[in-house]
């Protein structure tokens, strides 16, 4: 007669597959109750998504010696558990520590322009900033050196305006066509001025960042400035450069170069 041996979950299997979910679970809470004001953002960001990032990657690690465990001819069963436990987990704890990296490694600055000395001024953004408590003028000097020369190896030293020569009404009609094909919301928009203002809202967290473009003529054709501000919190973990650089990269491909 032969004896069958239940081969049962092992605890680290359990554990970790159980942690690693329920851990990016929290990630996704800690962004949706912001957004849908049921905490402040110091609770979302630096308790919530803190320890849920620990959470993942703590449940990554049962999860991988579940995998130990788990494997054919071992002790326990329960390997595709331990796998995607291993993928959840650490697939969580990656996202946030880049953004945790990017914080560390960037100019704490969340007001970014392409004209350091004279940056665009918001007009039709000031009463919807007015209404959070979040000021709409720029930092000055110490806000542009901090731009310039803050960071690992200076990451904003490249912000740079769209020079052309095609004339001002026509670099503002393209500018404009490229901002409405974004994912922004128009709030203004000035062809006598040289004028777009605009906000952007984040995905998961509801951030949102202001916008404006500006758009003058200079004695070679024009040139296109650009500001990307956000209304909460000091450091925007590059979000404002990235799309001042993916408008700006956009915008040169369709004007007429310099």
């Amino acid at each position: 007669m032969v004896d069958i041996v239940e081969i049962r979950l092992s605890n680290f299997v359990r554990l970790g597959f159980l942690i690693s979910v329920v851990s990016s679970l929290v990630l996704v809470v800690a962004a949706l109750g912001y957004r849908w004001d049921l905490w402040s953002v110091r609770f979302a960001l630096l308790t919530l998504t803190k320890y849920g990032a620990y959470g993942a990657l703590v449940g990554a690690a049962l999860s991988l010696i579940g995998i130990g465990k788990s494997w054919p001819g071992g002790t326990s069963r329960g390997l595709i558990l331990s796998i995607v436990g291993v993928i959840v987990g650490l697939g969580a704890f990656h996202f946030i520590f880049q953004q945790w990296k990017m914080v560390q490694t960037s100019p704490f600055i969340h007001d970014i322009t392409t004209d350091t000395e004279n940056p665009p001024k918001f007009v039709a953004i000031v009463p919807l900033r007015d209404s959070v408590d979040a000021t709409h003028e720029y930092g000055g000097s110490g806000l542009a050196l901090l731009q310039r020369y803050g960071g690992f190896n200076e990451p904003y030293k490249n912000i740079l305006p769209v020079t052309t020569t095609s004339a001002r009404d026509e670099a503002y009609d393209r500018a404009l066509a490229v901002a409405q094909k974004t994912d922004w919301s128009i709030v203004g928009a000035s062809r006598e001025d040289g004028r777009i203002e605009a906000f952007d809202t984040s995905f998961w967290y509801g951030f949102i960042d202001d916008i404006v473009i500006r758009v003058i003529a200079t004695p070679d054709g024009s040139r296109v400035d650009m500001r990307s501000t956000s209304r909460v919190g000091r450091s925007d973990v590059g979000v404002n450069a990235a799309r001042i650089r993916e408008y700006t990269s956009t915008l040169s491909g369709i004007l007429a170069p310099k």
